[in-house]
């Protein structure tokens, strides 16, 4: 019977065709940052830990590129920081042996500093780090790290380990509106990135139910404002928008698929109904199931509708 360890493929904006492994124990995290769309931290941590059987986590991945078609990336990502699983780099290992996946990673880039974590993520494609204040009131404000996390540390280890890399890094800000988005914390990150020299810089906001009401979207104009701002300090950035998937076929049940991507992250109904390539009267079906048997249920953000997994039920 499968774990849940794996989730998708599911279309990402970032990486096109994704198939996503969770290797963190439900809101397991270093950070409790104000606009986690998953929720509040539970466990905030940085010791690394091998959370769970590492072979079922390989076996259920074997199982599933089984049955899949085409993936672009397998993606360590999920429900809390990944590194802070200390089996990672023997799963990285493990699906680069197939030798036909490229890996990519999301990070939130608190353990950056540990030469055992840089290692491991070198055998990755492509890095997608978080860097949302290099200030360390605005990083404590909008992050919430474990008590021993130093922004400069953080900031030290991603150049550290951006000199040794050959592949790719994607770094993403994310900006709350009050917390990070002033012109000194904009000259601060855009310093910072000078020395990290990612190969991508992509900046966005609050656009799902956040872990705190405190979290605010900040406005088009104004993300138009940083946007400028910043390319005019540092070159090319990217506004991160909507993916554009084409019309591929998913072969894992829709159903469960639904759940194990709600349960990840909020979802809008027409996010899900193109992602799993349904109709409105698919959708509509299992959504009405999920709701009835208390699998899911509706949250509004900023005049928008967002279908949300029962998170306690996700938890392991």
């Amino acid at each position: 019977m499968s774990m849940g360890f794996i989730f998708g493929p599911v279309p990402s904006r970032r990486l096109g065709l994704s198939l996503g492994i969770n290797v963190i124990p439900f809101k397991t995290c270093s950070f409790n940052c104000v606009y986690c769309e998953v929720g509040k931290t539970t466990d905030l941590i940085i010791e690394r830990k091998s959370f769970f059987d590492i072979g079922a986590i390989k076996d259920e991945f074997v199982k599933t590129v089984e049955r899949v078609g085409k993936i672009d990336f397998v993606t360590f990502s999920g429900s809390g920081e990944p590194t802070l699983n200390s089996d990672l780099g023997k799963l990285i290992e493990f699906v680069k042996s197939f030798k036909k996946y490229k890996v990519a990673i999301l990070t939130n880039s608190s353990l950056m500093y540990r030469d055992d974590v840089k290692d491991e993520l070198i055998m990755c494609d492509v890095v997608v780090p978080s860097l949302d204040s290099a200030l360390e009131s605005s990083f404590k404000k909008i992050n919430m790290p474990y008590k021993d996390l130093k922004i400069e540390k953080i900031i030290e280890g991603l150049t550290d380990f951006s000199n040794r890399f050959q592949g790719e890094i994607w770094l993403e800000i994310l900006f709350v509106k009050g917390i990070n988005d002033t012109k000194e914390d904009l000259d601060a990150l855009c310093n910072a990135i000078k020395l990290i020299k990612p190969t991508r810089v992509q900046i966005g906001t609050v656009d799902r139910p956040p872990a705190y009401t405190t979290a605010k979207k900040i406005d088009n104009k104004e993300m138009m404002d940083i946007y400028t701002y910043m390319s005019s300090k540092i070159g090319v950035v990217d506004i991160i928008g909507s993916f554009n998937k084409e019309n591929d076929a998913f072969y894992e049940d829709v159903e469960r698929s639904i759940i194990k991507m709600i349960n990840i992250r909020p979802c809008s109904k027409d996010e899900l109904k193109e992602t799993f390539n349904v109709d409105d009267k698919k959708i509509d079906d299992i959504l009405t199931k999920l709701f009835d048997e208390s699998k899911a249920y509706i949250q509004n953000f900023e005049g928008k509708t967002f279908i949300v997994g029962n998170r306690a039920s996700a938890s392991r």
